[in-house]
């Protein structure tokens, strides 16, 4: 694994790494997809330059995915705004221990310790129309564990884990992160396991690797 030596109180802002995503759906369909992602918090844009299962490049950007192969943009996808709420911004910005509910809509309620987790309840408030009514956080050592998705029928939605910090001075990042869907209306779990190895902070190498130009693209 590759460190960029990082002084104390420096600005974490860029990230790189290698990823490798496993999809189990209804233990029947499986997949797999490996490359490389950058992130800089400045600029925003999410970009997997992907190398298996074939070489194209996906950019979200705002409320767009881009899907680019051979340099022809052959899909663009409407999705929610999520680049401010992935594992990428929130660990540049110091947030990822709350999940970045501290700064959202939802309210802490309940905050109890079981065992060595400290787990906190946060609720939407009312006349809020959101389909995630709660989500619970649970840390260890001040690190977040796991976070789980509620609906308003109290039927969990997801369930996400984090393992295997790495810490660069006070950057930390989860090198694994699993995560558990549910199949609408069936309790049918279905697994993606994201793995980041040589993880890179404030690479100055590659700058022109972090954003892409996507005017040339519309």
């Amino acid at each position: 694994m590759t460190f960029h030596g990082i002084s104390n109180g420096q600005d974490y802002f860029r990230i790189k790494a290698d990823f490798s995503v496993k999809i189990s759906i209804n233990d029947s369909t499986r997949s797999l997809t490996k490359g490389i992602v950058y992130y800089d918090k400045n600029i925003k844009d999410l970009i997997y330059d992907i190398s298996f299962p074939k070489i194209e490049k996906w950019i979200s950007k705002d409320t767009s995915l881009y899907k680019i192969n051979n340099d022809s943009l052959y899909q663009r996808v409407t999705i929610p705004s999520i680049n401010e709420f992935t594992v990428f911004h929130l660990s540049l910005n110091a947030g990822l221990n709350d999940f970045g509910l501290k700064n959202s809509i939802y309210k802490i309620d309940k905050v109890e310790k079981k065992e060595n987790l400290v787990l906190s309840y946060y609720k939407i408030p009312e006349k809020v129309n959101i389909p995630i009514a709660q989500v619970v956080i649970a840390k260890r050592d001040n690190r977040l564990e796991s976070v789980i998705m509620v609906g308003e029928d109290q039927k969990i939605l997801s369930k996400q884990f984090f393992r295997n910090y790495i810490k660069i001075d006070a950057f930390e990042f989860p090198q694994q992160i699993i995560q558990v869907l549910y199949t609408t209306g069936s309790r049918v779990e279905n697994y993606q396991v994201t793995e980041f190895r040589n993880i890179k902070i404030n690479d100055m190498t590659n700058s022109n690797m972090y954003q892409v130009n996507l005017k040339k693209y519309e």
